[in-house]
C-alpha cells in the first residue's frame, strides 16, 4: 500500500497586520520586499511524484463566475481536462503569510509548470473573497501584479454576494468581515489561507496552506493525479 500524504501541513488564519503597509480604499498594496513572504522552504525532499496517493477529500460543484474581462465564465469549462488548484484572496489583503503569499506561491507554481510543459494538463484560478470591492479591472490589476499568463492562471470574481457564499461552502472556505470598533467594516477579512488541489473531475485530492505552499510538492501532487488519471483509463 502506497503512503498517503497528510492534507495541509499547517493552516494559518490570514488577517490584516497593522504593522505592515496600509492600503487605501482596496488598493492592492505595494509591498515592500520586505514585507513578503517567500514561500516554505521545506527541510526535506518532496516525494516524488506517483510514489503516493491522493485520496478524495471531498467534491466541489463547478460555478459561474467573472473573469478580468468582464465575461461569465464556468469554472467547469476552464477545468475541463485539467488538474486545477484553486486559491482564496481578495487584492486588498496585505497580510504577508496570507493572501500575498498564495499569489506568490501560484506564480512560482505557474514558472514550474511552464518549465516542466504542463500547462497543458493544469489551469490556475485564484477566486477574490470580495465580490463587491474586487471587480474585473482590479483583478486585472492584480494579475499584472503577479505576472499571470492568462492562458494559465485565471482570475474570477463572483458576480453577487450570494454566488461568493455558494462558492465557499463547496471548497469549505472560511471567510468573516473585519469591523472596527464603530462596528464599520474595515474592508478586511478573516480567513485560513487555503489552496485546494482538484483533479479532472472537480475532486478535491489536497489542500495547502502556508506550511505547505510548496512549488515543488504541488507540481509532484499534480504529476501524481495526472498519473492516477492515466492508469485508471480503460485499456
Amino acid at each position: 500500500m502506497r503512503p498517503i500524504v497528510p492534507v495541509g501541513a499547517l493552516m494559518t488564519l490570514s488577517l490584516f497586520t497593522p504593522a505592515f503597509p496600509m492600503a487605501n480604499a482596496h488598493e492592492i498594496p505595494e509591498w515592500e520586499e520586505t514585507y513578503i513572504q517567500g514561500v516554505f522552504s521545506p527541510k526535506f525532499i518532496p516525494p516524488a511524484a506517483g510514489t503516493y496517493d491522493l485520496p478524495v477529500i471531498r467534491r466541489v460543484s463547478p460555478v459561474v463566475l467573472i473573469d478580468t474581462a468582464g465575461r461569465r465564465v464556468s469554472t467547469a469549462s476552464l477545468m475541463r481536462g485539467k488538474v486545477a488548484v484553486v486559491s482564496f484572496i481578495y487584492t486588498a489583503c496585505s497580510d504577508r503569510l496570507g493572501c500575498p503569499l498564495a499569489s506568490v506561491a501560484l506564480r512560482e507554481l505557474q514558472a514550474q509548470l511552464l518549465r516542466e510543459g504542463l500547462q497543458d494538463q493544469a489551469v490556475l484560478l485564484t477566486i477574490s473573497l470580495d465580490a463587491e470591492r474586487d471587480t474585473p479591472a482590479q483583478l486585472a490589476k492584480y494579475a499584472r501584479v503577479f505576472g499571470a499568463e492568462p492562458s494559465l492562471w485565471h482570475l474570477l470574481t463572483a458576480p453577487s454576494e450570494q454566488a461568493l457564499r455558494t462558492v465557499l461552502e463547496s471548497y469549505g472556505q472560511d471567510r468573516v468581515k473585519v469591523y472596527d470598533e464603530n462596528g464599520r467594516f474595515t474592508g478586511r477579512y478573516r480567513h485560513v489561507l487555503k489552496v485546494f488541489l482538484l483533479d479532472q473531475a472537480g475532486n478535491v485530492r489536497n489542500i495547502y496552506s502556508a506550511g505547505s505552499l510548496v512549488p515543488q510538492v504541488m507540481v509532484n501532487d499534480i504529476k501524481t493525479v495526472l498519473a492516477a488519471s492515466t492508469a485508471d483509463r480503460p485499456n
